[in-house]
């Protein structure tokens, strides 16, 4: 990986927003801190251009990344060796991850796969116990090319906590589940967002990447002016947070 070619592009993209408003979220295709000279870029983009940066990782370099200023997003799917199967952790690595992230009041993405009810809860009552103050964003296994999503989490089974989505973010889930398609709700991204795609020098573009794979038509080559759209074909993903009142 050519990472003084990443870092110029990255450079690039930031050059273009003023810092005071827009908020960026950076992850690489595999573990980005595995990549300690762009963390280092970006806590300085953050310690001497005042913009707000969260980094996605799977946690299992933490503390070791940690750089200041920068937020964190944990990929992560419960508090237990069996939860994270899929992951591949073991209960060491999770203890760790989850320790870091009550400390840094982190966001954890959890992928819903088929976890039991009571296997959530536990989570939930874990982090609750433990004075978690970041956010637990639940999100189910990527139903790709537009196919229906295969599982469910019902609001009201969960144990409530202050860190959890808001009710209507789950009704959506629920909608997308019976009827197999989206419906009529516009989330944050589409909103608010765009992406950005770095390839060393190179640099492409899409509004949003959830529904997958990505038209051909819809993708930007290069760095250019953000499209919006009137209608944007949403699959039957729900990977983006909504907010109360949204």
């Amino acid at each position: 990986m050519n990472t003084e070619a990443i870092i110029s592009s990255l450079t690039r993209i930031l050059e273009r927003f003023n810092p005071h408003d827009v908020f960026l979220r950076v992850e690489a295709d595999g573990e980005i801190t595995l990549y300690p000279k762009i963390l280092d870029f970006l806590a300085e983009c953050v310690q001497k251009r005042d913009y707000s940066i969260e980094v996605l990782t799977n946690g299992t370099r933490l503390p070791a990344c940690l750089r200041p200023g920068l937020l964190w997003v944990i990929s992560i799917d419960g508090h237990t060796e069996k939860m994270n199967k899929a992951r591949g952790l073991k209960q060491k690595q999770i203890d760790i991850i989850l320790d870091h992230a009550v400390s840094l009041s982190a966001e954890l993405q959890c992928v819903y796969h088929g976890q039991s009810i009571e296997e959530i809860n536990d989570f939930i009552d874990t982090l609750q116990a433990r004075g978690f103050t970041g956010r637990l964003h639940f999100l189910p296994l990527l139903a790709t090319k537009g196919r229906p999503l295969t599982v469910h989490l019902h609001y009201e089974q969960l144990h409530k906590a202050p860190f959890l989505e808001c009710k209507a973010f789950f009704d959506r889930w629920d909608y997308i589940y019976q009827h197999g398609r989206r419906g009529d709700f516009v989330c944050d991204q589409i909103k608010n967002g765009f992406n950005y795609y770095i390839d060393g020098e190179n640099i492409s573009m899409v509004k949003c990447d959830s529904y997958s794979p990505v038209p051909k038509h819809l993708e930007i080559e290069g760095l250019q002016e953000e499209q919006e759209y009137d209608h944007f074909p949403c699959g039957t993903c729900l990977s983006n947070v909504i907010t109360e009142g949204d």
